[in-house]
């Protein structure tokens, strides 16, 4: 516990000593809400912030005191630390000083007492180590925030961005004359296509199947080829996701003769759209959706091993490998971990990361922190055993509604059998009144989604692509998880491409974040909050806020740039789904924001300029 002791006189002294360096020239400048820049002249910046959290009886002030250069070592112990707290109408509330406080390795934290949020606290340090001659006086302004944000610790340290699944078909469609299904591609393409464009998106996958190889089924490629196009035209970060493997056999060596002929095409495609069609678009490759959930690759998994080391020869000859990363797994839960298992072991030198797919029901959204932590704990083994990880991307997830009422099945009219009823795959919300609703039109799905995106960048996953972006046809089954819906006969003037809330949201998200943008660590908690702070490779900052529980509420956040002007976004602060703006504010002297937080909404603060909303 630290002594406080007498004021006046312990203030004499500080000043005396601070004299004493000024005559000296030796006073280091202001460090106000972070660290100082670094300078040829001050051996040490400070960095300052103060936490309070809903449980805390007392507030906590934070100091660190940071070398300028390598050479120079941090002070284990601080002379003195004169603290003033200053109340929200400026007025001087109290003045302490702490004498020989406690630093290993230049860090040390003070209990400032029973002092409210956004109270503003004035910090002068003495530091000085054998290295340096002379007393060094440094300075520093913060409040009491709720949380700070730790601008030195990188999370992910190149952010792949929020994106979707975009649907090769889009451009075509698939018909079964033997049961007179015939369908025919979306109207008024050019709608989505601009919709898809101002979203911005990360990272977003796209299927090649092998069926598209299969003589007669040229309008699939085309099709495939014109989505590419029209990613790379939207700026994603596209990983292309060899749909499956072709199972033909039980004999091994057969079996690797149709890996190798799969593979072949791949890289051959893969070819033509880099060096025919000027695609620079495509970053990374996976191959097999959902690995561990096919039996006869779980039990066949050096197979699984052969494809990726197939495709890695032939992109090497193709002189394209050094620039498509390979990514493993897509995998579900059930059969992760002997899958996370084996590539460590066995397909270390040629994966440069790992993928997985979560989806949760929406009245079970604590599912999705139980995935994200299972899936870290796997990581943790892996390393206690001595084996390497890579990084993880989360290339599906989504939102799950009811399938059943009363006993039955609910049922969708499938567009692509004619209308003809099927079970629901996607499922369904029940309003408190018996309503039913799409779950994946509902503000509750883009709700839980949003804190998922924020949980998941806090936790060091890379890449968000969502399922899925827009509505076409996979197979003739009926699942819609969409973030553009599509109308197959709109009334007149009615958007035949209409945006849900979940868009709105990875709108707000994509468009104040980006690719090569890095995710950001920070201090404290605050009961059901959530933040998750970004950082472009030009310095430009987003920092998202919630409330994970859906009440209004208000965040404060501490340890941002001073006198930093922020836009302020919402999504669906009135309860619309959509994105507003509201009055931008100023971290100020303190380095400190504090904005309010509607019910079930996300606020993200940004030094971005946005476009129009959408």
């Amino acid at each position: 516990m630290l002594k406080t002791t007498g004021t006046r006189k312990s203030l004499l002294a500080f000043l005396f000593t601070l004299l004493v360096a000024l005559s000296l020239g030796e006073f280091a400048g202001t460090a106000l809400g972070q660290e100082m820049p670094v300078s040829n002249v001050y051996p040490y910046t400070l960095d300052v912030y103060s936490l309070r959290g809903p449980q805390d009886s007392s507030a906590t002030l934070y100091l660190t005191i940071l070398p300028a250069s390598a050479g120079i070592t941090a002070p284990n112990e601080l002379k003195e630390v004169l603290v003033k707290v200053i109340g929200p109408d400026g007025q001087l509330l109290n003045t302490n000083v702490y004498q020989a406080v406690s630093a290993p390795g230049g860090q040390a934290s003070i209990d400032l007492g029973d002092v409210p949020l956004l109270d503003s606290v004035s910090v002068q340090v003495l530091a000085q180590t054998s290295q340096i001659i002379y007393t060094e006086v440094l300075t520093g302004m913060t409040a009491v925030t709720e949380f700070a944000v730790n601008s030195r610790q990188t999370v992910v340290p190149d952010f792949e961005g929020y994106g979707a699944q975009m649907n090769s078909n889009l451009y075509t469609s698939l018909s079964n004359s033997a049961n007179n299904w015939i369908n025919y591609p979306p109207d008024d393409v050019a709608n989505v296509e601009a919709k898809v464009k101002d979203m911005k998106p990360g990272l977003s996958r796209i299927f090649l199947s092998p069926i598209n190889y299969v003589s007669g089924n040229e309008n699939l490629m085309d099709s495939f080829y014109k989505t590419v196009e029209l990613a790379q035209a939207a700026g994603a970060r596209v990983n292309i996701t060899w749909w499956y493997l072709r199972h033909v056999s039980t004999n091994y060596t057969t079996e690797q003769t149709a890996i190798d002929q799969d593979m072949h095409n791949f890289a051959d495609t893969l070819n033509d759209l880099v060096t025919n069609h000027g695609i620079t678009a495509i970053k990374e490759i996976t191959v097999q959706n959902e690995a561990d959930s096919v039996s006869w690759i779980k039990n066949n998994m050096s197979l699984y091993d052969y494809a990726y080391r197939q495709l890695d020869y032939y992109l090497k000859q193709d002189g394209l490998r050094d620039q498509i990363k390979f990514v493993g797994g897509d995998l579900v839960l059930n059969g992760q971990m002997p899958f996370f298992t084996y590539m460590a072991n066995n397909m270390d030198d040629v994966l440069d990361g790992w993928s997985e797919h979560i989806y949760w029901s929406y009245w079970e959204p604590g599912y999705m922190i139980t995935r994200l932590d299972g899936i870290l704990a796997d990581m943790q083994v892996l390393q206690s055993d001595g084996l390497p990880i890579k990084p993880l991307s989360i290339t599906e997830y989504g939102v799950r509604g009811i399938k059943t009422l009363n006993g039955s099945p609910i049922k969708d009219v499938n567009p692509y059998r004619n209308g003809a009823l099927t079970n629901t795959l996607a499922g369904y919300y029940q309003s408190s009144d018996g309503t039913l609703t799409p779950v994946n039109e509902t503000n509750i799905a883009a709700f839980q989604q949003a804190r998922f995106n924020m949980q998941a960048a806090d936790d060091g996953y890379i890449g968000f692509s969502k399922w899925d972006f827009y509505r076409a046809q996979y197979d003739f089954s009926y699942q819609d998880y969409s973030l553009i819906g599509y109308l197959f006969n709109p009334d007149p003037g009615v958007d035949q491409w209409p945006l849900r809330p979940a868009y709105y949201m990875e709108w707000l998200m994509a468009n104040t974040t980006g690719q090569d943008w890095q995710v950001l660590g920070y201090h404290g908690s605050s009961g059901t909050k959530l933040i998750t702070p970004f950082r472009s490779p030009s310095s430009a900052l987003t920092l998202f806020e919630m409330n994970t529980s859906a009440a209004a509420t208000s965040v404060s956040v501490g340890d941002l740039p001073a006198n930093t002007a922020f836009n302020v976004l919402v999504w669906n602060a009135d309860g619309s789904g959509k994105v507003t703006t509201a009055s931008g504010v100023n971290s100020g002297p303190t380095g400190t924001v504090s904005v309010n937080v509607p019910t079930q909404a996300m606020v993200a603060l940004t030094t971005v300029a946005t476009n129009p909303l959408p």
